[in-house]
């Protein structure tokens, strides 16, 4: 107890005669399109009807091309033209040695009616896709 006793005390001593800690000044979040936290996928749907709903999400996928994980999505209405997106992601959570895909969905009165096939994303740099074409769902 004795040998313990006197290291604690030199620290307690330490730490009683420095300056108090100056707190770090506030981060400020940027809610802009372009913010330097987050990468972005653009691009444009095509073949999505209107009044239709559309989910894209970029997903962690195992080995069985199972999603194993949500990294990011985005959902928008279809309107019967070419569909602009802008899927924003983080990333510092894009796994490193991992298949990540791009996936979507579109459903009408909540039924299924087209997908966008699997598009594989090698890296965690913003891209722009161009226009992907949706197909009809199985």
């Amino acid at each position: 107890m004795r040998t313990a006793f006197v290291p604690l005390l030199l620290i307690l001593l330490v730490g009683c005669s420095s300056q108090p800690p100056v707190p770090p000044a506030p981060v400020e979040l940027s809610s802009a399109p372009h913010s330097k936290l987050h990468n972005e996928l653009s691009g444009s749907l095509i073949g999505a009807p209107a009044g239709s709903e559309v989910e894209l999400a970029l997903l962690e996928v195992d080995r069985r091309d199972q999603p194993d994980r949500l990294l990011s999505n985005v959902q928008l209405k279809g309107r019967g033209s070419e569909l602009p997106f802008m899927l924003q992601f983080n990333p510092d959570v894009f796994p490193v040695g991992q298949r990540v895909e791009l996936r979507g969905r579109v459903t009408r009165a909540g039924q299924l009616i087209m997908r966008l096939p699997a598009l594989q994303i090698r890296n965690a740099s913003s891209q722009a896709l161009g226009p992907l074409q949706l197909v009809p769902a199985p």
